[in-house]
């Protein structure tokens, strides 16, 4: 019980101090997912205009990755600053595990739904493509 009531004292502590060895990891990281999400919205830009799976599976993706880095810059200041309520750390271990989730999610579709998108689109647009040569004119005959 008294472990319990321990780990809640430690996530719950409403002025946990500015001692945080992790400062420099947690900068790294918030300036990674806001150059991923700069690198990441420049590589969408290219590739939505030839494939369609990739821009409708993708679209938000890099809007969600520097929103995490927003954020995570917001907590890490806030934590130096020690302003009551909001420097917490359980705010910050939601913050991870979200991201982490995401991370997840992202890959599991990369791997897994991406595939069958892409071949789903292709057959569409070969589809699409035979119906439109229907409508060209014939080469004339001699």
């Amino acid at each position: 019980m008294e472990y319990i009531s321990s780990a809640f004292k430690y996530l719950f502590n409403s002025n946990p101090g500015t001692a945080f060895k992790y400062y420099i990891p947690m900068l790294i990281l918030a300036s990674l997912l806001v150059i991923s999400s700069i690198a990441f919205s420049a590589y969408y830009k290219k590739r939505k205009k030839v494939d369609f799976a990739f821009k409708r599976l993708f679209k938000s993706l890099s809007n969600r990755l520097i929103l995490f880095g927003i954020l995570l810059f917001i907590l890490i200041a806030v934590r130096y600053e020690n302003i009551p309520y909001f420097s917490m750390r359980i705010w910050l271990y939601i913050l991870l595990l979200v991201l982490l989730y995401f991370v997840y999610r992202y890959l599991k579709v990369y791997k897994v739904k991406y595939p069958k998108e892409r071949a789903n689109a292709d057959a569409k647009r070969q589809q699409v493509k035979k119906e439109d040569n229907k409508y060209l004119p014939n080469k004339k005959k001699k």
